[in-house]
């Protein structure tokens, strides 16, 4: 593959070199060696440029590229191979263009899972997978292979050297002013960790020890929140409870919390923008206590200090929980494993917790659950300390030899040692196969890293022989979804590397310690998460990239988030997916407030910013269980398309043979579809509703106004698309990073310009006033050669990478670039060619700049804007589940709009348009949920084109029935004197029926009905979940989505008329019905006992069939 991204040094990074330094340390250039080890890639070409006939072309037919594919699962590694073919066969026939192959093993209920199969990668399981990629070859599906039995990267092969590492500390005390001869505690094994023999850690090292004096133990254990919704808030009363850990050995070491205080700040998160509201204590005993706050009490942060425990003499200390209400009664503080719809509260700055798994993490203090321990926090140990210079903490690593004894001639006073063990986490594979669990490997240690890639990839070559010509395309890595207090043997070692200093001293701060003051802490911890990201990309993504390259392969990653509190991953998002060659983000339907359940704007940003053309989707991931059929995904879908993301990869096909039963073995997860879903023979025409408009939306570039840089560092993430409050409504935008600003952006035309030409008229810079000296420099060099900046004038650098010499930088720059403006009564300067702006949004700057918003809509309406050459291509989409009219301007230019409809692939002209300047009015009418392609190609006439008026339509023709119903494998002629749901009916075996249902009527077409310029439809008002129509013997088509007609045209006549109305809900109701009845008498088969997280015996039948009213209905043709 080309590569992804230049490297060559920009002058304005090269002239910084020499500045950016700290007096003891060596100059470090930003992104230098993290790109170093990127240096192959460029970017990748975006889509072609295309013709009209191309792109007409292209929608009847979607090419393979644009078609969805499926993650395409074998649990517990067990495959039938008949079944197998045919189920390819199945997803070709279907639309289907490729799949993504896991060996995965089976979640639910183990006496109806699926028996244990070969191992992962074994030779039986190759035998089966190269027959597999042989049939989908000659089917012209492409396959992605999943290099791991379920995720993260592993296998049985690792060895505990290359298995996940964390840093664990332990200390002790001792009185100084002689030599010490002692040998040193050793942390405590994670209970999974690999042991020897002797129960012993299988890998340990040492990574430091220090000696700090013990009196400069800091006051407690401090957590930082930010309060939910992200705001001011009027704050009432706390409520906290110790809560009851239960008893296992490790409760022996705990102590609950008795003494803590409150304070709140309505500023920022440094320690001086707190002010105590409240000291009190708290009971031992579990339950909740509450503690009323001062009146008027408002913030936006809270920070809670844990201050003593109520047994000294253990290390650990407690809490159940910890509520912060507002005068509404609303738990503010809230976190989100207490509702997993939303994002809820963040810790942003927390006390080390004893563990990082779901037990006693930090999570478990704000997750509305007070007991356990999945429900109590605890923390590590003692409260951290606080040093007033880095030499109080002394590293004394060298006195200590490899059985931990310490021979020290330590100096007077008390001392305490702090001992920092590396050893293994025990992550082990999320949901292995029966046969193939092993380590999870260490994702910061590139040796690791080719050490799983090379096991994998060689199992592949005694296979397929020439990878290259195998029939595999793409090698594919899932998130990233380590937990634990991540390290790696040779962090230190990358650190000073990439940083230019020894974090020795500073170790401490990873574990809550202040060092020197706040700010420097800040500064220390904001380079170990650079740190962290720079590796974790260099080593892992880049080192697996670089191994399936070298095999002939590609790479595709979820590299990016979602990031806390959904997974801990520690990276720049944008800088990870520049990394590899097929960039994959995620979504979950039906979550429109969980942020981190949807990851499409950093994705797709990725994507327009590094040239990507195809931004990949895990498509409808979900625990709904058999809920969801196409009309229920499409509202879901039409907003991925509106963010960005371009290419469906659908969650998940479960294999599925007969012996499974129906609905059969599944993955927990996933929108369920393969072959045993009900609604499987209908399912074409949602199939072909997502390749063309992913069609459309691959081709060209992306149209966005602003880019917002997100700043430097780890932990790096973007946000779900929002209205913007400084922005508006009718403009897009993208995110870029510290490397596209120093690497990819230049100016044309007085816009931020990528290589593919993709651009946009105005930069903003974070809400945060530091920043590197290169990349202000670099954006010196942009304004002076015509860029618009947005942003407060930034006050110093981040990091102590080069400081303090890096501030002295940035404030010259700074002050050259914001020269006389303050934000508010001087607020924009003109320099070189461009212009320097603080204190207007950047909806004002836009309007100051003559750019219209792209486009002018009400709030119901959504848009994404794509330009390929000649064709401006509009995606628009009702973001309610009523039907919308409106007049939209689009910003054109004077160019004839058409209205291309994904649904049913039609292409008409838009039926009238008037010209505003460099604009074009077009009315537009959207079904509810619905959505359609505005094209702008050809130039436009002089005038709009005259809409000739038929004259007056037919009356409809309400078809009241009667109605019969025969129901596939259930009663046959029932009656419907009304068109009510299944679940209602008088018959009550209907409740819990899952499938299809064909209702009958017949109806009598007077001969002067027909009328000249009309068309006749079958208007089925309302159903669920799908229908079909059959009219006199003919099928009319699948109608999957609102309006729910179809074109009647063809086979209506004059008289007697047969109709015929298929509609098929899921699997749901009869799952529910089933789950009231012994086994024996159940029609359904699945390992799976839950949907939503409830038994399905606690769910109520959904509301199937055909609803209506159906009518006869006559639109004017077009």
């Amino acid at each position: 593959m080309p590569p992804a991204f230049s490297t060559s040094p920009t002058p304005s990074a090269s002239n910084l070199s020499s500045s950016h330094r700290r007096s003891n340390m060596r100059p470090v250039l930003i992104l230098a060696p993290i790109l170093a080890a990127l240096a192959l890639l460029t970017a990748q070409p975006a889509a072609q440029l295309t013709s009209k006939g191309e792109l007409e072309r292209g929608w009847r037919n979607p090419p393979p590229d644009a078609r969805p594919h499926t993650y395409w699962l074998w649990l517990n590694g067990h495959v039938n191979p008949a079944t197998a073919r045919e189920e390819l066969q199945a997803m070709k026939d279907a639309g289907f263009g490729g799949v993504l192959l896991f060996d995965m093993g089976a979640r639910g209920e183990k006496a109806s899972v699926p028996p244990a199969g070969p191992a992962f990668l074994s030779p039986p399981w190759m035998k089966q997978f190269k027959e597999s990629v042989g049939q989908a070859r000659q089917l012209g599906l492409q396959v992605d292979f999943s290099v791991v039995s379920s995720w993260d990267l592993g296998g049985h092969w690792i060895e505990p050297k290359h298995g996940s590492m964390g840093l664990y500390p332990v200390e002790t005390t001792l009185d100084g002013g002689r030599a010490v001869d002692v040998t040193l505690p050793f942390p405590p094994k994670p209970p999974t960790a690999p042991a020897t023999p002797d129960g012993k850690p299988a890998f340990w090292r040492d990574a430091a020890v220090l000696a700090v004096p013990s009196h400069l133990r800091g006051p407690g254990h401090d957590f930082v929140i930010q309060l939910d919704p992200a705001g001011d808030h009027e704050l009432k009363e706390a409520v906290l409870d110790n809560g009851n850990p239960g008893t296992s050995p490790v409760t022996a070491t705990m102590s609950p919390t008795r003494d803590f205080s409150i304070a709140i700040s309505n500023k920022g998160t440094d320690d001086s923008d707190f002010k105590e509201v409240l000291h009190a204590s708290l009971p031992a005993t579990p339950g909740p206590q509450k503690f009323a706050l001062p009146a008027g009490t408002r913030g936006r942060y809270v920070r809670l200090r844990l201050l003593s425990a109520h047994d000294p003499s253990r290390p650990r200390w407690t809490l159940g929980e910890f509520g912060l209400f507002n005068t509404q009664g609303v738990n503010v503080a809230l976190g989100y494993q207490g509702d997993r719809m939303r994002n809820r509260a963040a810790v942003l700055r927390t006390t080390d917790p004893y563990g990082y798994g779901p037990e006693w993490n930090r999570d478990n203090l704000h997750d509305a659950e007070a007991n356990g321990p999945r429900g109590v926090f605890s923390t590590a140990g003692p409260p951290p300390f606080h040093f007033s210079n880095t030499t109080q903490a002394i590293d004394v690593t060298r006195f200590v030899d490899s059985d931990g004894r310490l021979k020290w001639n330590a100096p007077a006073g008390q001392w305490t040692i702090l001992r920092y063990v590396v050893m293994n986490i025990g992550e082990r594979l999320k949901v292995p196969s029966p046969n193939s669990d092993g380590w999870a490997t260490d994702h910061f240690s590139a040796e690791a890293t080719h050490a799983h890639m090379d096991y994998v990839i060689a199992r592949l070559k005694e296979t397929f022989g020439d990878l290259k010509s195998s029939g595999l395309a793409n090698l594919y890595l899932a998130s990233y979804e380590v937990v634990g207090p991540v390290w790696s043997p040779g962090f230190l070692s990358d650190f000073k590397r990439l940083r230019g200093y020894d974090m020795t001293p500073y170790l401490p701060a990873v574990f809550g310690a202040r060092v020197i003051d706040d700010e420097t802490t800040a500064r220390f911890l904001f380079d170990y998460r650079k740190t962290l990201s720079d590796v974790l990309i260099q080593h892992y993504y880049v080192a697996a990239r670089d191994s399936a390259r070298k095999a002939g392969l590609g790479i595709k990653y979820e590299a990016g988030g979602p990031g806390p509190p959904v997974h801990n991953v520690p990276v720049d998002s944008l800088l990870a997916n520049a990394a590899v060659d097929e960039i994959q983000g995620e979504f979950w339907p039906f979550r429109p407030n969980a942020d981190g359940l949807w990851v499409i704007k950093e994705t797709a940003s990725a994507g327009h910013i590094y040239g990507k053309a195809r931004v990949h989707m895990e498509a409808f991931t979900s625990f709904e269980g058999w809920q969801e059929g196409p009309q229920d995904l499409k509202p879901s879908a039409d907003r991925v398309f509106t963010e960005g993301g371009n290419h469906m990869v659908w969650h998940t096909w479960t294999h599925g043979p007969p012996e499974a039963g129906k609905p059969g073995w599944v993955y927990l997860a996933g929108t369920h579809i393969n072959r045993n879903v009900t609604w499987w023979p209908k399912a074409k025409p949602f199939l072909e509703y997502l390749s063309r408009s992913s069609f459309l939306l691959q081709r060209g570039r992306f149209v966005g106004d602003v880019l917002y840089y997100y700043g430097d560092g780890g932990f790096r993430f973007i946000p779900p698309r929002r209205v913007k409050p400084g922005l508006g409504p009718g403009y897009d935008y993208d995110y870029t990073n510290s490397d596209v600003i120093l690497n990819r952006l230049s100016i044309k035309d007085g816009r931020f310009t990528l290589p593919d030409s993709t651009s946009y008229a105005v930069l903003v810079l974070p809400d945060e006033r530091d920043i590197h000296p290169a990349v202000l420099a670099k954006l010196e060099q942009l304004v002076s050669e015509g860029g618009t900046l947005i942003g407060a004038k930034p006050e110093r650098a981040v990091g102590l990478e080069g400081h303090p010499a890096s501030d002295a930088t940035v404030r010259e720059l700074a002050a050259r670039l914001w020269a006389g403006l303050d934000g508010k009564s001087k607020t924009s300067r003109a320099h070189g060619k461009g212009r320097v702006i603080w204190g207007k949004t950047e909806r004002e700057v836009l309007a100051s700049m003559n750019i219209p918003p792209d486009v002018t809509a009400p709030s119901t309406f959504d848009f994404i804007h794509r330009n390929d050459g000649a064709a401006d291509i509009y995606f628009l989409r009702n973001t309610t589940a009523q039907p919308q009219s409106a007049s939209i301007t689009f910003r054109a230019g004077n160019r004839e709009p058409e209205l291309w409809n994904p649904v049913t692939a039609a292409i008409i002209p838009a039926s009238s348009w008037r010209r505003k300047g460099n604009a074009m009015e077009v009315p537009i009418s959207l079904p509810a949920n619905g959505s359609v392609f505005v094209i702008f190609q050809r130039p436009a006439p002089a005038s709009s084109p005259t809409v000739k008026r038929p004259g007056p339509a037919p009356s409809a023709i309400t078809l009241n029935g009667p109605w019969t119903a025969d129901f596939d494998g259930g009663p046959k002629a029932v009656a419907f004197p009304q068109l009510t749901s299944w679940t209602t009916h008088s018959n009550t075996s209907l409740k819990h029926f899952s499938g299809t249902a064909s209702y009958r009527t017949t109806f009598q077409l007077p001969s002067n009905w027909r009328r000249s310029g009309f068309t006749p439809h079958i208007d089925l008002g309302n159903l669920w979940n799908i229908g079909e129509v059959w009219l006199n013997g003919k099928s009319l088509g699948v109608t999957w989505t609102a309006p729910f007609t179809v074109d009647a045209s063809s086979a209506l006549k004059d008289g007697e008329n047969q109709l015929v109305v298929e509609v098929t809900n899921t699997w749901f109701n009869r799952l529910v019905g089933d789950a009231k009845l012994p086994p024996e008498q159940r029609t359904t088969r699945t390992n799976v006992t839950v949907s939503g997280g409830k038994p399905w015996a606690q769910h109520e039948p959904i509301a199937s069939g055909l609803f209506g009213p159906v009518r006869l209905i006559a639109e004017p043709a077009r």
